[in-house]
C-alpha cells in the first residue's frame, strides 16, 4: 500500500491520520505540490493528494479512499451500525466539503457571506445530528477534523466555526484530540502561512 500526500493538505491528513490510527503498513510519498512528479501524474487523473495505491487499485479523493480503507481492514466503528444514521454521516460529510469548508475559507475574504447565505445553519443542524452520540474515531471524526483545526488556527472567532462549536464541539474536540490526528499535524506555523497567502486575509 502506497500513499501520496502533501503535508499541509487536510484532505490527506484525513488518509493519513486513519492510516496512522488501524495501524496499517503504508508507504508514505510526500510530494511538493508546486512540483508534482511525472510518476504521480501518471496515475492522478485530478493530480490531486490523497492519492492511493493498493495491489494494483488507484483511488482518489478522501472520503472514497477512507471508506475503502475501513471497509477492506474491517474497521467496525467507522460508521454508525443503524443505516439511516449511517447516510446521515455520509450526508452530513459531503456537504461539509461542497458547503461548509468553503464558506468558511470564502468568509476569510469576504466576511459578510455568511450572513448572505443563512442555509448554512441547516448544514450545521445536519452535521449536529450526523455527530450525536458518535465517538471522535469514527469516519465522520477523521474527515471533519482536519479542517476544523486548520480553522481554529486561521480564525477562531468565525462565525462558521463558532456555530459548529456549538452544535457539535464535543465531538469536534474529541476528533481533534485523537493520537493520531496530532500525529499527523502538519506545522502550524507554515500552514497558516500558506492558508493566509491563499485566502486571506
Amino acid at each position: 500500500m502506497r500513499l501520496f500526500f502533501s503535508e499541509g493538505c487536510p484532505y490527506a491528513q484525513r488518509t493519513r491520520a486513519l492510516i496512522d490510527h488501524l495501524g496499517q503498513p503504508c508507504e508514505l510519498e510526500a510530494l511538493d505540490l508546486a512540483h508534482k512528479p511525472a510518476h504521480f501524474l501518471a496515475l492522478s487523473p485530478t493530480a490531486a493528494v490523497p492519492l492511493l495505491l493498493d495491489e494494483g487499485l488507484v483511488l482518489y479523493e478522501s472520503a472514497i479512499i477512507n471508506e475503502y480503507l475501513a471497509e477492506r481492514l474491517g474497521w467496525r466503528d467507522a460508521w454508525s451500525a443503524d443505516v439511516r444514521q449511517r447516510a446521515v454521516e455520509r450526508l452530513a460529510m459531503k456537504r461539509f466539503d461542497e458547503f461548509l469548508a468553503p464558506l468558511f475559507f470564502q468568509a476569510l475574504k469576504d466576511p459578510s457571506l455568511p450572513d448572505a447565505r443563512p442555509a448554512w445553519r441547516k448544514e450545521v443542524g445536519l452535521l449536529r445530528t450526523a455527530a450525536a452520540g458518535r465517538p471522535g474515531a469514527s469516519l465522520l471524526g477523521f474527515h471533519l477534523a482536519p479542517h476544523v483545526l486548520r480553522m481554529r488556527w486561521l480564525q477562531p472567532d468565525s462565525q462558521v466555526l463558532r456555530a459548529l462549536e456549538d452544535e457539535a464541539g464535543d465531538f469536534l474536540s474529541a476528533a481533534l484530540t485523537l493520537p493520531a490526528v496530532v500525529r499527523t499535524s502538519p506545522d502550524r506555523d507554515e500552514t497558516v502561512r500558506q492558508l493566509r497567502a491563499r485566502f486571506g486575509p
